[in-house]
């Protein structure tokens, strides 16, 4: 058998610890990234999330801006400009009333996005809650709520938010708010149940468990911000069925009543210049596609940004 000179047993040792000592530089200057640093680098390489972000910023910032430095003048009408077109302080003309188009369709951006916005509190609300308690405590609470859930789901939605804005006050905007709000809220909570059962058995709940941990602190200091995922899709989801449910009733006059605007009325008012004008037509249905779609790209960007899964692509 031959013999292994202690003089290359040496050069071995050196070389692997040249190796390891290598290995343990490059592992060294690789950055400590926090998770909304990470969760960022992901949203960012999301290009329709931030396409949409940026889309959805211009709007709001129009739908802020302009009605606050014009007060009441989307109401105003003018009967020398009817039907005028454009000029630099009416860049989409006039109305048949001549009313300032440009002004109208900020103001009425802007009650759609306050009652998308608003509604969605309320559906991300009770969907938490419902939710949470289901898929947390399982068993016939489970039951029950799920079979709620269910008995609101079968129930024309429609129909429904239109019997409780014909009873508490057509045209007002609370009411629409309320009662797109409490029909609305099933999605967020069959997502959040379904996150809930998942998580519950993780071992990080039951170390917090096993150290004394309440329920209340259980669900709301470690699940519950494991379950944003979701809860941010059905947000996106929520602001998108929101503003389209408040277009469908002003569109049948249910919603928002002349002279306040908002993009359903504006679909209705023009609906009889199919033919004649039809840019009128699509001002208020170009504002109102974008919204949702911005809504419903921002929404998946936010998901995949806060799904550790998600691979973040090397540049």
């Amino acid at each position: 058998m031959d013999r292994i000179e202690p003089a290359s047993l040496a050069g071995v040792d050196t070389s692997a610890r040249d190796a390891l000592r290598s290995d343990t530089d490059e592992i060294d200057l690789i950055p400590v990234r926090t998770f909304w640093q990470l969760a960022r680098q992901r949203f960012m390489q999301h290009r329709l999330a931030v396409i949409a972000l940026f889309v959805l910023a211009i709007l709001l910032v129009m739908a802020t801006v302009i009605p606050l430095a014009t007060g009441i003048q989307y109401r105003l009408s003018d009967l020398r400009l009817i039907n005028d077109g454009p000029s630099l302080t009416a860049p989409l003309g006039y109305d048949e009333v001549g009313t300032n188009i440009f002004i109208r369709l900020a103001k009425g951006t802007q009650s759609s996005l306050i009652i998308g916005g608003a509604a969605v509190l309320i559906i991300v609300g009770i969907g938490t809650f419902v939710g949470a308690i289901s898929g947390y405590a399982g068993g016939w609470i489970d039951n029950v709520l799920m079979r709620m859930v269910d008995v609101v789901l079968s129930l024309p939605v429609l129909f429904i938010i239109l019997m409780i804005v014909s009873f508490f006050g057509v045209g007002d905007i609370r009411v629409v708010i309320i009662a797109i709000g409490i029909t609305g809220w099933t999605l967020a909570a069959r997502l959040i149940r379904a996150e809930f059962l998942t998580l519950r058995e993780a071992d990080f709940v039951q170390a917090a468990r096993a150290l004394g941990a309440g329920h209340r602190r259980i669900i709301l200091r470690h699940i519950l911000p494991s379950a944003m995922a979701p809860l941010v899709v059905a947000a996106a989801l929520g602001v998108a069925d929101s503003v389209v449910t408040e277009a469908a009733l002003s569109f049948l006059g249910y919603g928002i009543s002349p002279p306040d605007a908002s993009l359903g009325n504006m679909l209705n008012k023009v609906r009889i210049y199919f033919f004649s004008a039809p840019e009128r037509i699509l001002y208020p249905s170009v504002v109102l596609v974008l919204i949702v779609l911005c809504a419903s790209f921002l929404g998946d960007g936010i998901r995949d940004a806060l799904d550790p899964r998600q691979r973040i692509a090397s540049k």
